[in-house]
């Protein structure tokens, strides 16, 4: 089968194979998924470049939707032809984490090797390797949705969509009346706003560096778009200025230590502050103590705190429902052949989501 190896940190070390085989014949609660269609996240290009400090050789790609082709024995949770958005959690299901409801902390099995080339064997991002043509999982990573939904779009909830929602819907939990600001309006800062919009937020504040993305934040649901486009520009006075001394929620989606602690600064005495941007794994963050010190939350937030058997189907409905915007965060479509121009795209800020499709 075809997929993309990832033999080194560095975008020149990404290439594309013919020769990917599964690396082990599947298990009694593993499913074989038919990768249809993969998103480019921020978290793939951190991968690339080494920030998340895993493993290689390995195949990238974390955030998909497909159609399982063959189930293990022992599987009770998806069936033969059902349409699947995979989950970055490989979690059992069972153990004390899993059924107290935090299913993303779960320590069961670590990284595991998903695919070979040959005699070599290459390890998973997130136990998946989503790109690739096709991806053996855990059944609990492999979530039944309705088939109306376009896998295309679909791929999304899988990360950007839930890490972004469920920041809002499960970490923040923003009520009706609540002022928030968005640091970041590229895929994930997208559905924090519109994720903000469904609960009901009455000031959703967007901030990002790029003038393009003030329709797309508006379209999504912001009632004001601020332009960060110099080094000096002061969001946080901004920010203060337009909510009338502070927002409840103030949410960093672009992975930036400085720019968490300007949200620290814009959330109001007793608001949240919510860390879901991912900058390197070993990085620092320092803040002025008194930011912080006003009764403000500071949520670590990961994947959106999601459960996964929970939500993807639910952020699945939303979209049936005509409630959330899925399709108009697919911004281009490519074979896998063209992963270097969606990172080009993410890093150019020009787009909020390529996604690609293993089989054309």
């Amino acid at each position: 089968m075809q997929g993309l190896i990832q033999e080194g940190n560095g975008e020149e070390h990404v290439r594309l194979s013919d020769a990917l085989e599964h690396a082990a014949d599947l298990e009694p609660r593993q499913v074989r998924v038919e990768i249809r269609a993969a998103g480019v996240c921020g978290s793939d290009l951190s991968c690339v470049h080494g920030k998340y400090y895993m493993p290689t050789p390995l195949v990238p790609g974390h955030e998909a939707a497909g159609v399982v082709v063959e189930v293990g024995s022992a599987v009770t949770y998806c069936s033969v032809g059902d349409h699947v958005v995979l989950s970055t959690f490989g979690n059992c299901g069972h153990c004390p984490t899993c059924e107290g409801g935090d299913p993303g902390n779960c320590g069961f099995g670590g990284l595991r090797h998903t695919h070979v080339e040959g005699e070599q064997a290459l390890w998973g991002f997130a136990n998946l390797g989503a790109f690739a043509q096709e991806t053996i999982v855990h059944e609990n990573q492999a979530v039944p949705i309705p088939t109306e939904v376009p896998l295309t779009s679909a791929a999304l909830i899988g990360c950007g969509v839930m890490t972004g929602a469920g920041a809002v819907f499960n970490r923040a939990r923003v009520a009706v009346g609540d002022q928030v600001a968005v640091i970041g309006a590229g895929g994930v800062g997208l559905n924090v706003i519109q994720a903000a919009r469904l609960s009901g937020a009455s000031q959703i504040i967007a901030i990002d560096r790029a003038p393009s993305k003030e329709r797309t934040a508006t379209e999504f649901g912001a009632t004001d778009f601020l332009l960060a486009d110099s080094d000096d520009f002061d969001a946080v006075a901004a920010v203060q200025q337009l909510s009338g001394g502070g927002v409840d929620h103030a949410f960093e989606v672009v992975g930036s230590t400085k720019l968490l602690a300007d949200a620290i600064s814009m959330a109001r005495a007793g608001g949240n502050v919510c860390a879901v941007g991912v900058p390197d794994l070993t990085a620092t963050v320092t803040y002025p103590f008194q930011a912080l010190h006003q009764n403000k939350n500071l949520l670590g937030i990961r994947a959106g705190g999601g459960k996964p058997r929970r939500d993807f189907p639910l952020l699945a409905g939303l979209y049936l429902r005509g409630m959330l915007r899925l399709d108009e965060l697919v911004s281009h479509t490519a074979g896998l052949d063209g992963l270097q121009e969606a990172f080009d795209a993410l890093k150019a800020g020009a787009e909020a989501r390529t996604v690609l499709l293993p089989h054309g």
